[in-house]
C-alpha cells in the first residue's frame, strides 16, 4: 500500500514540475518572439480557478481558500512530457 503511495506522489510531483517548466519554457519562447505567432501560441492561455476566493469568517479566525490556475500550450507540453518520463521510470 506504501509503494502505491509513493508512486502516486512521485507521479503528482513529475506533473507539477512538468507543468512549471513547460509554463516558464512557454513565458521565455513568447518574450523571445514578441508580437509574434509564438508568442500567440504561448502566452494565450486559460485561467480556471474560483475568482473571488471563498471566505470564511468566524470572527476569532478568518479563512479564505481560493484557486487559480493558468494552462497554456507550453504547460499542456510539459506535462505530456513529464508523463512519459514517469513511464520510463
Amino acid at each position: 500500500m506504501a509503494k502505491k503511495l509513493d508512486s502516486v506522489v512521485v507521479l503528482l510531483v513529475i506533473l507539477i514540475l512538468g507543468a512549471l517548466i513547460g509554463s516558464v519554457l512557454g513565458e521565455v519562447i513568447a518574450t523571445l518572439a514578441p508580437g509574434g505567432f509564438l508568442e500567440t501560441i504561448f502566452s494565450k492561455g486559460v485561467n480556471p480557478g474560483i475568482a473571488p476566493p471563498l471566505v470564511l469568517d468566524l470572527k476569532v479566525l478568518t479563512l479564505t481558500l481560493g484557486l487559480s490556475v493558468k494552462i497554456n500550450l507550453a504547460s499542456l507540453l510539459g506535462i505530456v512530457l513529464a508523463l512519459l518520463i514517469y513511464r520510463k521510470l
